[in-house]
């Protein structure tokens, strides 16, 4: 069985980053290192997007 999907978070405090991917690399079941950018709409707040098959 394989499976697809795309994971946005649309905001998030830079100090969270690491429990954010340590939460998704659990339910993934593999490392992840997501790329953080900063967030235009909000100030010291960053964005990120994953995609995995």
């Amino acid at each position: 069985m394989s499976a697809r999907g795309v994971l946005y978070v649309h905001s998030a405090q830079p100090a969270l980053c690491p429990h954010i991917e340590w939460a998704v690399a659990g339910v993934l079941g593999v490392p992840v290192d997501l790329t953080w950018t900063p967030q235009p709409a909000a100030p010291n707040v960053v964005r990120a997007q994953a995609e995995w098959e």
